[in-house]
Order: structure tokens, then C-alpha cells, then sequence
């Protein structure tokens, strides 16, 4: 970390109402850029901005330009390129398929790198369970059925 960062720490460590005016400008940053950015952050990546760091210092609210400087944070880029992949994934963009790895191991990773992959559900764990799971079994295309039955633990 930079002089700056580690000069704020100290600066709020030593000082009750300054820990209270990070928390709310911390935890206000966090929540727009969940819900106007879809990033998800931590105080630690917040700190590096120095909008939050004058309010924190200043009192002053926030400058309109906070939400530029979380566009900026490398945690933030990251998290916009993979939202705009899996968006470009799902829309069937060629150019998007094009950028994944081509093995098929490598491919399958990626995809539940972005969350586009169901995760397996939980082995039944009663009789009622395990007949719906069979019911559901049945349903799944020929392919299909053996995998998830191992998932389950079925098979």
C-alpha cells in the first residue's frame, strides 16, 4: 500500500468519529457499487479511492466522481469485463465463444469462472428425496441422467 492509505489508517485508528465516518462512507460505497455497478467490494479496495478518503477526513459528503474511481480499481475492472462476458456469453456473441479457452476442460472451468454453470445438487437425504430426485431423473435428457445420478449419489 501507498504512504497515503497507510498515513489514513493511522489517521482513523487514532479517532472514534473518524472509524464511525469510514464505516458509513465505506459501507455506502459498497452498496451503490453493488447496485448501480454490480462490483462487489471490500474496505480494503476503498481505501485507495481518495473521494471516500477527503469525506472520511473532511466530513464533507461524497464528490459525484466516487463512482468513476471505483470504475477505475482493478477489483472493479475485473468484475465489469466478467459481467459484460457472461452477458455477451449468454447473448450468443461469436466473438465472446471465440475468446473462451478451446479445450473442453478448460471451457467448462471458465464458464463456472462467470457462474454459468449449475452447481450438482445435495444427495438425497431421505426416501421422499431421493423419489422426487428419480422423478426428476426422468426428466433429463438420456445423456444427462447417468451424471446426475452419480452427482446425487444415486448411481
Amino acid at each position: 500500500m501507498s504512504d497515503q492509505t497507510e498515513n489514513f489508517r493511522n489517521i482513523v485508528a487514532g479517532d472514534d468519529r473518524l472509524k464511525a465516518r469510514w464505516e458509513a462512507v465505506s459501507d455506502k460505497i459498497i452498496a451503490d457499487a453493488s447496485r448501480l455497478l454490480g462490483v462487489q467490494l471490500d474496505r480494503e479496495s476503498i481505501v485507495a479511492l481518495p473521494s471516500a478518503r477527503l469525506a472520511v477526513l473532511t466530513d464533507d459528503p461524497l464528490s459525484d466522481a466516487y463512482l468513476e474511481e471505483v470504475k477505475q480499481l482493478e477489483a472493479a475492472q475485473a468484475q465489469i469485463r466478467q459481467a459484460e462476458l457472461k452477458a455477451a456469453l449468454e447473448a450468443g456473441n461469436e466473438d465472446a465463444l471465440a475468446s473462451l479457452p478451446k479445450g473442453r476442460a478448460e471451457r467448462l472451468s471458465a464458464a463456472r469462472a462467470l457462474g454459468m454453470v449449475d452447481t450438482p445438487t445435495a444427495a438425497p437425504t431421505s426416501v421422499a428425496d431421493e423419489a422426487t430426485l428419480l422423478r426428476l431423473l426422468l426428466t433429463l435428457p438420456r445423456g444427462e441422467r447417468l451424471a446426475r445420478a452419480r452427482d446425487w449419489g444415486m448411481a
